[in-house]
């Protein structure tokens, strides 16, 4: 599963900022994001092959990071308050201790499994119960270290240093694929999972020992913000984009989770050549989706339907190569089309879902946005690995295109995305004088 983005806090104290830049601060949190990025993608890539060797159901891979995207769904805005409450440096250093904690518990849960010391359903609530460490603490260092950068920044300032955090997450993503394949050819599928856990320790270490943070925030939430957050649920404002955002997290979970059985399965590969052939595959999709965010989105001039409409539309044409590849080749330009409507399509339902709503009103509409990006990877298990094993290799990926043609259509149809702009004068801040 792909990292979700929570809320920031916005009522920071002004005592509590600093200046920050391309400096120390910055180099260390977006340390912090490589490494998660680079890990996830990892893990990502030698699940497939590694549920096979063990034995395990097809599904399972889907299964095994379901609860941990569901943790994850429910913890991160939690983490958030604690850091507005002890500081931003601790949360974060703990988030990437517990990451470190579940990667190490994930591989020897796997060695364990290939010793014969676990097998069947054992090993497969073992692996799901080390992953799952990741969703309710290792989400603690995301929230942590934007909101880091938003105590420190004006509103100007904070677009770009934000975008940088979120560039290493997705450096991460496209580049840990292509060490993760030669590492596992080298020595192995479980090695990747080991150096990850010590670089996220290494990492933990150094956020808590080197990060500067004289000045805890000391952020005052409103009172009922949780059924605030309920409400815009229901608002016509923003509802079709949230509607929008949870089919794009299904998406996004089952062509992630069918992706590597699916190549291995075309190609006739297995164990290390199916974790390398897979890794490629992720990391011409993240280098696509880098590459739309950085160098393409900025030079379109589209709102955020058009975004949804092409981001849908590029996905489903992705998918539909994917449909009819048989070769390495193909497959990797069904992922970079795949990517290129990811980075279209997340940036249009979440920046949509920003300008839908008034100033005092972002926190919980970004709550829910998080909310979003992460839900579908709890369901897309159901549809991803169990159609996959029962019905066969190309159903789950003719049922995403069928919701991305529906997508696509909601995108351009629906009436609540025409009124994107609130037409009422939001209330006046009381921290402007």
């Amino acid at each position: 599963m792909p990292d979700t983005q929570p809320p920031l806090p916005e009522n920071v104290h002004a005592d509590s900022r600093a200046p920050i830049g391309r400096n120390r601060q910055f180099r260390l949190l977006f340390l912090c994001l490589l490494v998660i990025g680079a890990g996830n993608s990892m893990l990502l890539a030698v699940a497939p092959p590694l549920v096979r060797e063990l034995g395990l159901a097809d599904s399972s891979v889907g299964w095994i990071f379901s609860l941990s995207a569901l943790l994850w769904v429910l913890m991160s805005p939690g983490w958030g308050r604690l850091s507005d409450r002890i500081g931003r440096k601790p949360v974060a250093a703990l988030g990437l201790g517990a990451y470190a904690v579940s990667m190490m518990s994930f591989g020897i849960v796997v060695m364990l499994g290939q010793s014969g010391w676990l097998t069947g359903l054992w090993l497969f609530t073992w692996l799901m119960l080390a992953r799952a460490i990741f969703g309710a603490f290792g989400s603690a260092s995301s929230p942590a270290a934007q909101a880091y950068i938003a105590d420190r920044t004006t509103r100007l300032e904070r677009t770009e240093q934000l975008a940088g955090l979120t560039a290493a997450f997705a450096l991460g993503q496209a580049f840990g694929p292509a060490i993760c394949a030669a590492l596992a050819a080298k020595f192995g599928l479980v090695f990747p999972i080991w150096l990850v856990a010590v670089l996220a320790a290494i990492a933990s270490f150094t956020i808590w020992r080197f990060l500067p943070e004289n000045t805890p925030p000391k952020a005052e939430r409103p009172k009922g913000e949780w059924h605030e957050s309920l409400k815009l649920i229901r608002d016509k404002r923003l509802s079709a984009y949230l509607i929008y955002g949870f089919a794009l997290s299904v998406v996004a979970g089952v062509t992630v989770q069918v992706f590597g059985l699916f190549t291995m399965d075309r190609l006739g590969a297995s164990g290390e050549q199916g974790a390398e052939l897979t890794a490629a595959g992720f990391m011409v999709n993240a280098l696509a989706l880098l590459a739309t965010q950085m160098a393409i989105l900025p030079r379109l001039r589209l709102g955020p339907r058009g975004l949804m409409a092409w981001g849908a539309g590029l996905l489903a044409l992705g998918v539909g190569v994917q449909i009819i590849s048989d070769t390495l080749a193909a497959l990797l330009v069904a992922q970079a089309v795949q990517g290129l409507g990811s980075g279209l399509a997340r940036p249009g339902f979440s920046g949509g879902a920003s300008v839908a709503v008034h100033p005092h009103e972002q926190g919980s509409a970004a709550g829910l946005v998080v909310a979003a990006n992460g839900a579908g990877f709890v369901f897309s298990p159901l549809i991803g690995g169990v159609v996959y094993e029962t019905v066969g290799m190309n159903a789950p990926l003719i049922i995403m295109l069928v919701v991305l043609i529906g997508m696509m259509i909601f995108a351009l149809r629906s009436r609540r995305l025409r009124n994107s702009t609130p037409t009422d004068p939001p209330p006046p801040d009381p921290a402007q004088p």
